[in-house]
């Protein structure tokens, strides 16, 4: 599971949807919760009951949930906010793999894992080691250096163009 960190490193903006996606879900941690609401309270943010009471030391994900569920105005039936949330967690959890994991072997076998984890986006496959190959490239007449290039490149493309998003 990951930590707050990997969208403050990249400056990708947080709210409780994506805490909550990424806490249902087992992509973040408990903490993130109460790292949330205690960051809001350094920026002298308004903080709700709810909020206060996940200020406290972390519990159980269940009574986390719960509690992010009664914050007043959050509509987590919002198909599309939960998308969003969703897309955020992936974006932050590759940059991470790709700024943290110097070897390349391991690198993609977590984005592959990554790839599985947020149900095979289609977006992602120039990236995943064993997708075939969509456009001319034609990897057996390359050496494995030149293919895991290839795929480097690929990644940082995904990367940046993700990045303009958000």
């Amino acid at each position: 599971m990951y930590g707050i960190d990997i969208f403050y490193n990249i400056k990708i903006s947080l709210d409780w949807y994506v805490v909550y996606y990424g806490i249902k879900e087992n992509l973040l941690d408990l903490q993130v919760a109460r790292e949330f609401v205690l960051r809001k309270m350094e920026r002298n943010e308004e903080v709700s009951d709810e909020e206060l009471e996940l200020s406290w030391e972390s519990k159980s994900q269940l009574e986390v949930l719960e509690t992010i569920e009664k914050i007043p105005n959050l509509q987590l039936d919002d198909a599309e906010k939960m998308k969003i949330a969703k897309n955020k967690i992936r974006i932050a959890i590759v940059v991470n793999l790709r700024n943290c994991e110097a070897d390349s072997s391991r690198l993609f076998q977590k984005m592959d894992m990554v790839y599985a984890d947020f149900d095979y986006p289609e977006d992602m496959e120039s990236f995943i080691s064993y997708m075939p190959v969509k456009d001319n490239y034609i990897a057996a007449e390359h050496t494995q250096e030149e293919n895991e290039h290839r795929l480097l490149n690929n990644l940082d493309l995904f990367i940046h163009e993700q990045l303009k998003q958000y």
